[in-house]
Parts: structure tokens; sequence; C-alpha cells
């Protein structure tokens, strides 16, 4: 059945990418593709590729906090661990790269394997949480008009030349069409924006349920165990047993609620973390002459965020171009300038974590086959 289900999520991101591919490539003008690409400049790369890595080292420093309860381990073994697993993420299918991580960890470190996953859990609830303290308020106090006309200007050249031919040729029935067009994507933004505001409270409310539920099990680690037993009453006996002392073992790992002072800490941590995966979009839209604001930054990579999530292809292919040029579009960035960055986006995003992750993996004496079976070997670990 394991296998099953994995099969089906595996086609079911393939036929995602597949179809945001078709998406983002069909509406591609090669010639202002190719003059945006060109007239990029390219002296940003450098920054931008620096502010990716020191967002994943923050990952490490994060992950050493939250594991410390459990073992203290050092950051460059965790740094490894999180280079390996975003490398595995874009090499590898079903997103095995959010096993590979703790599972590696915890076999280097001698440590219970669903400690280390419970670790990895609670980075996701951290992220989870980041996310909605970003959105709630960037869709909350900023309103859609200043999201929609001062966060951006079009600045891709042919573009403007023809918005200001149409200023002055209001007799064609091209400019009143044109103006119909621009102002529809203003009210189809102000909408979107409308409908994000609602899914953050609903993002909101699962968010401090998870970490609510997560503070009682650490709070009350006996009772929990009562009350899973009570209601894991028809299982067999054997597997019965076998579900309580994962739910133990897990609880192990969530002893980071013990101390405030570093719960409070790994908070800041989080939020430095998403700071600096909307600081790349930024810094990177000056190659372009996309004249977008910190806080339009933000905006993309929350809807990053939320895109990458969904089942896909390994390297986040055509999923990760359509959110870029879609949030964009919000911004009344042109098509051509939108797509142009996407895709030096997703490059520079995929292509060196892979070239390094492939480096620490060398440096640690493993093959990608190797690493490739972790999921099997979770079962019997734990």
């Amino acid at each position: 059945m394991k296998l099953d289900k994995k099969k089906i999520l595996f086609v079911a991101g393939i036929l995602i990418s597949i179809i945001c591919s078709w998406l983002f490539a069909r509406k591609i003008e090669w010639s202002q593709l190719s003059v945006a690409l060109k007239d990029a400049e390219y002296v940003y790369i450098i920054p931008t590729i620096i502010l990716i890595f020191v967002g994943h080292y923050f990952r490490a420093v994060r992950w050493s906090a939250l594991i410390a309860p459990i073992k203290r381990v050092s950051v460059l073994n965790l740094f490894s661990a999180t280079m390996i697993g975003f490398m595995a993420n874009s090499v590898l299918p079903a997103r095995i790269g959010e096993i590979i991580r703790p599972v590696m960890i915890a076999k280097k470190e001698k440590i219970k394997v669903t400690a280390s996953f419970a670790t990895v859990v609670m980075e996701r609830i951290f992220d989870v949480l980041s996310i909605i303290v970003f959105a709630s308020l960037l869709l909350f106090f900023l309103p859609a008009e200043t999201l929609q006309d001062k966060s951006v200007s079009v600045i891709n050249h042919a573009e403007a030349t023809e918005v200001v031919k149409a200023k002055y040729v209001n007799e064609k029935p091209g400019a009143t069409s044109s103006a119909v067009n621009n102002q529809g994507s203003k009210t189809e933004a102000s909408n979107i924006i409308k409908q994000l505001r609602k899914w953050s409270i609903v993002m909101a409310f699962l968010g401090i349920l998870a970490i609510t539920s997560l503070f009682l099990l650490s709070l009350y680690p006996k009772k929990a165990g009562a009350v899973f037993e009570k209601l894991v009453f028809f299982f067999p006996h054997h597997l019965k047993d076998k579900l309580v002392n994962l739910l133990h073992s897990f609880i192990s790992g969530l002893q980071v609620f013990d101390n405030k002072k570093q719960l409070i800490w790994i908070g800041v941590l989080s939020l430095v973390i998403w700071f600096f995966n909307a600081s790349p979009i930024y810094v990177l839209c000056y190659a372009f002459d996309i004249k977008l604001s910190f806080a339009g930054a933000c905006f993309v990579m929350v809807c990053l965020a939320l895109a990458v999530a969904l089942p896909q292809a390994p390297g986040f292919i055509g999923v990760f171009h359509i959110a870029i040029q879609k949030t964009l579009d919000i911004f009344g960035v042109g098509l051509s300038s939108a797509q142009s960055f996407a895709i030096i986006l997703w490059a520079l995003s995929i292509i060196p974590i892979t070239i390094v992750g492939l480096l620490f993996l060398w440096r640690e004496g493993m093959s990608l086959g190797e690493i490739s079976h972790y999921d099997e070997e979770v079962p019997e670990q734990m």
C-alpha cells in the first residue's frame, strides 16, 4: 500500500509539473524573452546566490537549536545534511530529501529516527508560522492598491513603449481595449489578494492548532500516551505497543518546548530564515530592472512557498516558474520580464544547491543511490 501511495504521488507530481510547464511555456514570446535575458545585469547573481546559501545556513543553525535537547550536533553536520536534503529534492522524486535529512543525522549521531523526525516536524511548524506572520503583515497592513500600483513599476522597455503609444493614440480601438484590460487586471489582483487574506486566517488557525497540540504533547506526555492508547484500542496488541512507543519517541524530540528562551530563539531564527528567503528575490529584481519593494518580494516568497508545497516533479519544474510568473503579474510586471526572472531565479535556487549537496554527499562518503532508499529504511528503524 505504501508503494502504491508513493507511485500515485509521483505520477500526480509529474502531471502537475507538466501542466504548469505547459501553462508557463505556451505564453513565451521567445524574441522578447531572449532580449530580457540578454539585457539582464548578471552582476546581481553572486549576491543572490550568497543570500540563498545564508538562508540555508540559518536553517542548520535553527536545526541545531531544535535538536540540542536530544544531542548536541555541530552546525556543519546539520548544514551538510540540509544541503544533501535539498539536493535530493532537486534530483529525486517524492520530496525524499525531507526524509533523507533526519535519517542521515539519526544514523550519524546515533539518535532515534523518530526523535530526529520530530525536530524536522518542528521545523515545518515554525516555517508555517513564519509564513503566516509574513502573509498577515502583508495582506492586512498593505492595501491591495499598494501592492498593485506602488510596489512595482513595469520596466520592460518594449512594453513601456507600447503603453506610451497607446496614451497618445486614444482614437484607436486598441487603446480602449488596453485600458479595459488594465483595469480588469487590477480588479483581478484585488480579488486575488482578498482571497489570500481569507486563506491567511485559515493558515493562522491551523498553525496555532498545530503548535498548541505539540506543546500539549510535550507538557503532558503520559496523559497523551494514555489517550492515544485508548484511541488505538482496536489495533492488534503488538501494533498498538509499537505505535505508542513511536509516539513517546516523537515526544522526546519536542523537548525544546521545555526551554522558553530556546523556543523564542528558534522563533526569531525562523523569521530570519524567511527574511533571507525573500532577500534573493528582492536583489535579483535589480538584474531585470523590476522595481519591486521588499514587501512585494516577501509577497512573492509567500506565494512561491505555498506553490512548491504541492506534489510535483523533482526540482519544482513548472510549478516554481508559473508561481513566480503569476505572482509578478499581480504587480503588473510584464510577461517577458516575469518569465525571464522566473527562469533565472529557478536556476540560481536549484543548480548551486545541487552542486554543493553533491559535494557534501561525497564528503560523507555516500552515493545518491544509497540515500535514495532511506525512505524504505525508516519503518525498520522506527
